[in-house]
C-alpha cells in the first residue's frame, strides 16, 4: 500500500462535486492526506434554524478542503466568548492513501455537553490514526438550543434533535462517499466521547440509523434515559426578552429573529437551578410527534431492548477517575460541599432524581452518602472529598454498566469493555489543565490525549510507555474497526480481550502501562446504585 505522495493537493470526486485536499505530516513524520471542511448538508441558516437538515445540491468546480471551517456556533469553556459559526455542517476526511485496498472508516463524533466542541483537527488531530490503515472523519453538527431546541406543535416542524440529524445526515453522505476516500462502506465504525458517546448511544438505539455504520465505540459517556428539563425553549425566549405566552408558534418566531450569539448565550438557569447541577439546557429529547425522520420516539432504556444494534459489536469503556472533577468544585468553593448537605439528592443520578418523590430522592441521596463516605450528608467534610470523587466515579460506571446489562440481555454481538487507567505525570492533558501538576489520577476527557493530538500534545521519545499507549489503544480501535476483533497484532501477545459474559466475573481490560484483562474493579460497589433503582421502582435496562 505505498504512495509516493506526489500529489500535494489531491482532487476527489463525491457524489455532491469535486473537492481539493492537502498532503500533511503528522505529529511522528508520517505522510496523511486531509479533506477539512466538506460541506453535506444545506447551511442551516434563515428558516433554516432550528429545523432538520436539509440535503445539499451537487456544486460545480472544485470545492477547497484544504484547511478547517468554523466549528459550530457555541460559547467556548476557554475564553467564555461565544465562538464559531451557525454556518457548520461540514465533516473532515483524513487518510493515508487514496491507492490500495478499501481501508476500514472511522468516524468521530466530538464530547462537549452537547452544548460546545469542535470536530476539527485544530481539537482533535488524527495524527496517531494516520499511521494505520484507516480512513478517518469527524462530523460536525449544531449544538445547544440550535442543534436541540424542540416544540410540540407539528405545524412548526422543529420536533427536536435537529444535532442528531445532521449526524445522520452525515453518516448517509459517508457511507455513499467512503469509497472515493479509499474507504469500505461496508466498515463504518462511529465512535464519540463524552456528550459524542451519548450521541452515539443514542444512534445505536434508534431505529433511523440502521445500516449507517456497522460497529460502535463508546469513551466515557451514557445515558439510559434523557432527563430534559421542560419549557427550556419559552424560557430561553424570555431570557431574551420575549413577553408573550408559551406558544410554539409564537416562540419560535421570536427566536427565528434573535441574535444566534445570544441565542447560544442564553445563561437562563436560576443559582438554585445551577447548585443542584443542571448546567445543559439543551440536550437529546423525545420527539413529540413522529415524522419521518425522527430518532428519538421513546426513552433510550425502552429502544435498546429491541434495536438493530444489538446485532453489531461495541467496544465501551471509562476511566478510572472519571469524578476526579469534584476535587475542583470543592477547591474553588468549599461552600459546594453545604450543597451536599442540604441537598443529599444531589449525589443520585438524574434519572432517580427526576423519578422519585423529595422524600424518597432525600433517603436514597443519604443511603448513598453514607455507603461512599461513611458519613451522614450533614456531616461531611471535605476530608470526605476522596469519597464524593469514587461515589460519582461509580455512578459513572453504573450508567456505562445499564447499558451493558441490557445488551448481555436482549444483544447477539460482542461488547467489549475497557477501563483507562494510565496515569501519566505530563500527559493527561485535561486534568492538569483543571486540577495542576500536583494532582493525580486519569479524570475525564484524559484518555482523548492517547487518542488524538491535543493542541497541548508533545512529541514523545518513542521508548515512553506513554508512546507504547498510544500506539496500542489506535491499534485495537484500529483493527476492531477491521474486523470486529479489537485483538492488534501488536496487542496479541500481551493480553486476550474477550468480550464481556452473562454469567461468570464482569472482566475488563484495564489500560495503563501495561494492558491487564482483570476483574472489573468497580463492579463491587455498582451493585449499591443497582438496589437504589429497584427501590426507587425504576428498570435498570
Amino acid at each position: 500500500m505505498s504512495d509516493d505522495y506526489s500529489e500535494d493537493a489531491p482532487v476527489v470526486q463525491t457524489t455532491h462535486g469535486k473537492v481539493r485536499g492537502i498532503l500533511l505530516k503528522s505529529l511522528y513524520d508520517e505522510q496523511f492526506y486531509a479533506f477539512d471542511g466538506i460541506p453535506y448538508a444545506v447551511p442551516p441558516l434563515g428558516t433554516l434554524r432550528f429545523k432538520e437538515p436539509h440535503d445539499l445540491k451537487p456544486w460545480h468546480g472544485i470545492r477547497d478542503c484544504s484547511k478547517p471551517l468554523s466549528k459550530c456556533l457555541q460559547v467556548s469553556t476557554l475564553t467564555k466568548e461565544v465562538e464559531g459559526s451557525e454556518d457548520c455542517l461540514y465533516l473532515n476526511i483524513s487518510v493515508k492513501t487514496l491507492k490500495g485496498d478499501p481501508m476500514p472508516v472511522m468516524v468521530y463524533i466530538h464530547g462537549g455537553a452537547f452544548k460546545g466542541g469542535d470536530s476539527s483537527r485544530r481539537a482533535w488531530g488524527p495524527d496517531y490514526f494516520m499511521k494505520e490503515n484507516v480512513v478517518y472523519i469527524s462530523i460536525g453538527h449544531r449544538l445547544g438550543p440550535l442543534g436541540f431546541l424542540s416544540l410540540k406543535d407539528p405545524d412548526l416542524e422543529v420536533p427536536g434533535n435537529a444535532g442528531l440529524k445532521d449526524v445522520i445526515l452525515a453518516l448517509r453522505w459517508i457511507k455513499a462517499n467512503a469509497a472515493n476516500f479509499n474507504g469500505d462502506p461496508e466498515r463504518i465504525t462511529i465512535f464519540g466521547h463524552s456528550s459524542g458517546s451519548m450521541t452515539v448511544q443514542l444512534l445505536l438505539a434508534s431505529p433511523q440509523s440502521e445500516g449507517l455504520f456497522h460497529r460502535a465505540i463508546l469513551l466515557a459517556g451514557f445515558s439510559m434515559e434523557l432527563n430534559r428539563l421542560p419549557q427550556m425553549e419559552y424560557r430561553l425566549a424570555k431570557h431574551l426578552g420575549y413577553e408573550g405566552d408559551n406558544v410554539d408558534s409564537q416562540v419560535l418566531e421570536f427566536l427565528l429573529k434573535a441574535d444566534p450569539a445570544l441565542i447560544v448565550a442564553a445563561d437562563f438557569f436560576t443559582p438554585l437551578e445551577k447548585r443542584q447541577g443542571h448546567n445543559m439546557p439543551f440536550k437529546p429529547s423525545i420527539e413529540s410527534y413522529s415524522t419521518p425522520n425522527a430518532v428519538l420516539l421513546a426513552e433510550p432504556v425502552d429502544l435498546q431492548r429491541t434495536t438493530w444494534s444489538n446485532r453489531i459489536p461495541i467496544i465501551l469503556g471509562a476511566n478510572s477517575g472519571e469524578g476526579m472533577s469534584i476535587f475542583n468544585f470543592v477547591k474553588m468553593n468549599p461552600s459546594w460541599l453545604r450543597d451536599f448537605q442540604c441537598n443529599p439528592e444531589r449525589v443520585l443520578p438524574w434519572t432517580l432524581r427526576n423519578r422519585c418523590d423529595p422524600g424518597h430522592r432525600r433517603q436514597l441521596g443519604q443511603a448513598l452518602i453514607q455507603h461512599f463516605c461513611e458519613a451522614h450528608g450533614h456531616e461531611l467534610t471535605a476530608d470526605h472529598t476522596n469519597g464524593l470523587v469514587d461515589l460519582f466515579t461509580h455512578a459513572f460506571v453504573h450508567a456505562m454498566d445499564r447499558l451493558i446489562q441490557s445488551r448481555l440481555t436482549y444483544g447477539q454481538a460482542p461488547t467489549y469493555l475497557y477501563r483507562f487507567d494510565f496515569d501519566s505525570a505530563d500527559f493527561n492533558f485535561y486534568r492538569i489543565r483543571f486540577m495542576g501538576k500536583e494532582q493525580r489520577g486519569v479524570g475525564h476527557v484524559d484518555e482523548l490525549g492517547y487518542i488524538f493530538k491535543l493542541p497541548a500534545t508533545f512529541k514523545l521519545d518513542k521508548s515512553r510507555p506513554e508512546f507504547t499507549a498510544i500506539r496500542r489503544l489506535v491499534a485495537m480501535f484500529v483493527q476492531f474497526a477491521a474486523t470486529s476483533d479489537p485483538n492488534a497484532p501488536l496487542t496479541k501477545s500481551l493480553v486476550d480481550w474477550k468480550p464481556v459474559t452473562r454469567f461468570g466475573k464482569r472482566m475488563v481490560l484495564n489500560i495503563s502501562e501495561e494492558l491487564n484483562f482483570i476483574p472489573q474493579p468497580e463492579m463491587p460497589k455498582l451493585k449499591f446504585f443497582d438496589r437504589l433503582y429497584e427501590m426507587a421502582g425504576v428498570p435498570l435496562f
